[in-house]
């Protein structure tokens, strides 16, 4: 399962912006229609579509990253197969979307499949009935379908990188979740929450807030979780100097966003660049983004063109 950040509670998200993916999401909550989830990657999209799913009468939910196993076997993971239907297969395998039952399929980063395994899943999603491998006799998928992509899915789909009918199909309800730079309400509280989750004394001046606010938060609630925890590590308080000591941290990141209004693209190049810089480590680099090594590649061969 992917690496998620996961709050108790949707009242711990007070912004306005917040408030109006909750409602969208409560929505739609009892309805059988396929549901996009998109934003940037940290924005919260696994925690919403855990909330999606615990208001609606589909559970439970089956959080399936489509990063997380080879697409050599994802078939045979997802779908099932027979024993026998090849080497290794020594018993009868359901597959994870027959043993969600009734219940809710998130497809976590859909848009990180390759153009073979799409089509696949197209005729899959629009028949809700599949072949498991080695088998004659088709299944019946009777769970409600959720998706979540990065907010460059459009992009993908104007290169050719990921087949529009796919996309229309699962947009029949598309909720954009903003990043936090965008819900400014959302810091403090969430700062609060995880501070008390992870035992950090807050002692906050009304000029730190003021900095915490400014503070644009890159890697969005994922890296705000991040910090948390480096002040936990330290025996830090969330204090004045743990204010200061996250904006001399990240300043020149910092001073890349204030320096003139950047695309999505030029700020996510930069902050991979950046923490491939600090941890010259992919694999920490892939976890604190919230993806995988794979994804992390594909993310570096494509920034090399900007």
């Amino acid at each position: 399962m992917p690496s998620a950040t996961i709050f108790p509670q949707a009242s711990e998200l007070p912004d306005p912006a917040s408030l109006q993916v909750k409602a969208a999401v409560e929505n739609v909550a009892g309805l059988d229609t396929p549901v996009l989830l998109w934003g940037e990657t940290g924005t919260g999209k696994d925690f919403w579509a855990a909330f999606l799913a615990a208001r609606s009468p589909f559970q439970p939910l089956f959080n399936l990253g489509c990063a997380d196993v080879p697409e050599t076997l994802l078939e045979s993971e997802w779908f099932g197969f027979q024993k026998g239907a090849f080497s290794g297969a020594n018993r009868d395998f359901p597959g994870k979307w027959l043993q969600a039952g009734n219940g809710t399929i998130f497809l976590n980063g859909i848009d990180l499949l390759g153009l073979n395994m799409q089509a696949k899943l197209l005729r899959a999603i629009e028949r809700k009935r599949i072949f498991p491998l080695g088998s004659g006799t088709e299944a019946e998928i009777t769970a409600r379908f959720l998706f979540s992509a990065d907010s460059a899915i459009e992009d993908k789909v104007r290169r050719g990188e990921f087949r529009a009918d796919l996309y229309y199909r699962i947009s029949t309800v598309s909720i954009f979740i903003p990043p936090l730079r965008e819900r400014p309400g959302d810091i403090l509280p969430l700062l609060h929450h995880f501070c008390s989750r992870k035992n950090v004394p807050v002692a906050l001046s009304a000029e730190a807030r003021k900095r915490l606010l400014r503070y644009p938060w890159p890697g969005n609630i994922r890296e705000l979780e991040n910090f948390v925890s480096g002040l936990a590590v330290r025996g830090a308080a969330l204090d004045e100097n743990g204010a200061w000591t996250l904006l001399e941290r990240q300043g020149p990141m910092l001073d890349f966003i204030q320096a003139g209004e950047r695309t999505l693209a030029e700020v996510e190049a930069e902050y991979t660049a950046y923490l491939l810089r600090k941890y010259r480590n992919k694999s920490r680099v892939a976890r604190i983004l919230g993806i995988s090594r794979k994804s992390l590649y594909n993310k570096m061969k494509r920034h090399e063109g900007h």
